[in-house]
């Protein structure tokens, strides 16, 4: 009995002591996956942390001309979880576009239908007793539970009609060419959290998907080119000799190759047949996408990331602004994000596709033109870097869009900074440009709301520049060798795994050595602004003594500059740690032989919702 019971009682202060040092609010779901001991209240996945799995064999054919995608799965899902699982839960996400479906974007007319045809749908061994379709949602209900351990084996045959019209992460470009996401069923998540993930996909929220292995084989006609979210296995089926004497240099060389360009696209040298069937792999992503063209120009090149080269492709518009320096500079993200991370690239190849906006995939990126240079950096090194997060990384964007796309705003700015000539655009200073404007208003609300429940500019503000800015006061407070241990520590411990923000939360506190619940309770939970205002000054002898106030309430770091009488300046850095007491007011010396004449706070290095208590002179 007492063997029994120490390690209850063991077990019960681990769980006891996290709570009371943690003055982070916690919700029951959280708190009961500790004492499930699925997660550690240190940050790291529990003795018990599980993680279903779902492996995709697809045949899809697409019609470029009349937009239809016919598809045949086979699916097998692993219940790795302690749970009985009465019911399998899918998505369907080309649903967005069936006439009456609920939806945070406008879509063309044009592209209203019947959403995803589900044509058919068979259990391995007359495994299904039941299906129900929801709204974007599949709702599967077993014939005998799905037990610890077991697999399950579905056959699925769909179609549906591509949006010819509407461009919401994917699209139609220049008539003849497609990026094509979102366009499987596929298997929801199953968490310790919340069980089945049922959020219906709205166009607004992104990813949450489970790792799985996919073997994928695409039908295209009339000399289509076709890049993915994998290695192609049949190269020399689908490309001509030509053309495989070409990317033999280009994925062996820093040099970038023009494979398609102004004066040959079009031509019938590149494909091998007129109708070729495509077929990739690859191995424990979280996602699947494609694009195809018949007129897009092409660079490929590649990078060597430590012992590999990774394979880049370039695939864009013959009248982009821009596209043309997106190789080269996808080489070089790959590159300095891989060194600056810590942890490096971890696929085989990357498309960057010139279509619209900013969005990533496993292994592709759809990427817009870009009106300058730092523009075009920005968005590459950006949608890069979402490899980490959520895709090595599996995090859920439904609730926590703040993890990834905040961290994937910050952490490339030392890549921008490098790779762009413009001084004015580097580090932090555009981003925090824009908190003078969003910081304080209506739509600055603390980032732990899930993000499933905003909306429009509140979810991008709330998600990127919010949470970017708190990352970077974050980094200023432990330096960087101490952030990005902490960052390596994350990856490394949830890689392949759905982490929570607590789990991101107690990774720093523990690998830091530091207590920072103050800082997440106001960055993270708290209503708030970052407000620092000079309210006096004294100098005896060669002593200033400078008083602050934090009228705001989140901890934001101090940039000073001092201007002396005889016209000189100097500058006085303090990190956001002064105010890990809750103070409201503080005041610190500094020594001098000058004189004082005036004092200003720069809000060049530092958010500021208020500028008119910055300055302040004798």
């Amino acid at each position: 009995m007492r063997k029994l019971v120490v390690p209850i009682i063991l077990l019960l202060l681990t769980i006891f002591q996290a709570y009371g040092q943690s003055g982070l609010y916690i919700p029951k779901e959280i708190r009961s996956a500790y004492q499930a001991k699925t997660r550690s209240p240190g940050g790291s996945p529990g003795a018990d942390y599980f993680q279903n799995t779902a492996d995709y064999n697809i045949d899809a054919e697409f019609d470029p001309v009349g937009g239809v995608l016919f598809g045949n799965s086979s699916i097998i899902y692993k219940n790795n979880s302690s749970f009985d699982l009465q019911k399998i839960v899918f998505k369907l996400y080309p649903n967005l576009y069936k006439k009456g479906a609920a939806r945070n974007f406008n879509i063309e007319a044009a592209d209203v239908g019947n959403g995803m045809n589900i044509i058919s749908l068979i259990g391995i061994d007359d495994s299904i007793r039941n299906i129900v379709i929801k709204d974007k949602l599949l709702i599967v209900s077993l014939a005998k539970p799905l037990l610890p351990g077991e697999s399950i084996g579905f056959v699925c045959e769909w179609s549906y009609q591509f949006p010819m019209e509407t461009l919401i992460r994917e699209g139609r470009y220049l008539d003849s060419t497609f990026f094509v996401a979102y366009w499987y069923p596929r298997i929801a998540v199953f968490d310790d959290i919340d069980g089945w993930d049922t959020h219906q996909y709205n166009g607004e929220q992104e990813f949450y998907n489970d790792f799985g292995d996919y073997s994928v084989r695409i039908r295209v006609p009339d000399n289509y080119l076709v890049w993915a979210s994998g290695e192609l296995k049949n190269p020399s089926e689908v490309y001509s000799d030509t053309l495989l004497n070409i990317l033999e240099t280009a994925y062996s060389s820093d040099e970038v190759a023009n494979i398609i360009t102004k004066e040959n696209v079009g031509d019938n040298i590149f494909a091998r047949n007129d109708r070729n069937i495509w077929e990739f792999s690859s191995v424990n992503i979280t996602d699947f996408a494609f694009c195809l063209s018949n007129n897009f120009l092409w660079d490929a090149t590649s990078v060597k990331i430590a012992n590999k080269r990774v394979k880049i492709d370039a695939v864009y518009k013959p009248g982009s602004l821009d596209f043309q320096e997106v190789a080269h500079l996808s080489a070089q993200s790959l590159r300095l994000l891989s060194r600056r991370i810590g942890i490096n690239y971890p696929y085989p190849r990357l498309t960057a596709f010139n279509g619209h906006y900013g969005m990533e995939f496993p292994m592709m990126i759809n990427d817009g033109d870009a009106i300058n240079p730092n523009e075009t950096i920005f968005i590459t090194a950006h949608e890069i870097a979402h490899t980490w997060f959520p895709f090595l990384v599996g995090i859920n964007e439904h609730r926590y869009a703040f993890m990834d796309e905040g961290l994937v705003t910050y952490l490339p700015k030392t890549v921008e900074d490098q790779l762009s000539e413009d001084s004015a655009y580097r580090s932090m200073l555009s981003i925090l440009k824009k908190y003078s404007f969003y910081g304080g208003s209506d739509i600055d609300l603390p980032m732990m709301v899930p993000s499933e429940q905003l909306t429009g500019k509140t979810y991008m503000y709330v998600s990127y520049n919010r949470s970017a800015i708190a990352y970077y006061i974050l980094n200023d407070m432990l330096g960087d060798k101490t952030f990005n241990k902490c960052i390596y520590r994350f990856i490394k411990d949830w890689s392949g795994k759905h982490p929570t923000a607590y789990d991101m939360f107690y990774t720093f506190n523990k690998v830091s050595g530091k207590n920072l619940d103050w800082f997440w309770e106001k960055w993270f939970f708290s209503f708030g602004m970052a407000d620092i205002g000079i309210k006096g000054f004294s100098q005896k002898k060669n002593i200033v003594t400078i008083d602050i106030e934090n009228t705001g309430g989140l901890p934001s770091p101090i940039f000073l500059t001092l201007g002396f009488e005889d016209g000189s300046i100097e500058k006085l850095h303090k990190n956001a740690f002064i105010w890990a007491k809750g103070d409201k007011e503080l005041s610190f010396g500094f020594k001098t032989d000058k004189k004082v004449a005036s004092i200003e706070i720069d809000d060049s290095y530092s958010p500021d919702a208020n500028k008119s208590n910055n300055f302040l002179s004798k």
